[in-house]
């Protein structure tokens, strides 16, 4: 594995931008794909329950998702149910435990952190990303066939190589100065 030097990262967060038009003729290669595709793999979330298929989330968390994901732990990392269970009691009243409403909410909010991830990876993979908002998750899930299911949309994200006629694209990312984001709390801390 290599090791990505601070000044790489910053770079490719100073190239990445929003698409608006992409040029159809470039496709994303099959080695970026790949590397792309394993990133939203390993992408984090409470817990690590990943409660999402990179189509959709999922609308709730049940105790046999739980139990599918502690049977995962098990054989991953070699722990025994016995030493699991404890965490497995604690994920199902937390996770499987909430109100319907209050699962919906948590799973769209960790579909955040995978959007992240996404924009990241592309970024450093010099893979232009549009993430969409103001679409209407109802008929995405009826055009994906999600209506009544365990899944729904929640974000959508457009990945490509921006358009040679994008009018933004010549233009460096807008992001206010660092006095203006961060407050730092404690000596030498974030």
């Amino acid at each position: 594995m290599t090791d990505i030097a601070a000044s790489t990262v910053v770079e490719a967060m100073n190239r990445r931008y929003a698409a608006k038009t992409f040029d159809r003729t470039k496709k994303i290669s099959d080695a970026d794909r790949t590397e792309f595709l394993e990133a939203l793999r390993l992408s984090p979330s409470s817990y690590g329950l990943q409660p999402w298929k990179f189509i959709a989330r999922r609308r709730s968390t049940t105790s046999d998702h739980i139990t599918r994901h502690m049977e995962m732990l098990q054989q991953e990392r070699g722990v025994s149910a016995e030493a699991l269970q404890s965490f497995k009691n604690m994920l199902i009243r937390s996770a499987a435990g909430r109100p319907p409403e209050l699962q919906d909410a948590w799973n769209s909010n960790q579909t955040d952190v995978a959007l992240g991830v996404a924009a990241m990876a592309a970024a450093l993979l010099k893979i232009d990303a549009c993430p969409v908002e103001g679409f209407d998750p109802v008929k995405f899930d009826d055009v994906l066939g999600l209506s009544g299911g365990d899944f729904t949309t929640t974000v959508a994200i457009a990945f490509g190589y921006r358009g040679e006629h994008d009018l933004f694209s010549s233009f460096p990312p807008l992001s206010r100065a660092a006095d203006d984001v961060f407050v730092e709390l404690g000596a030498g801390g974030l």
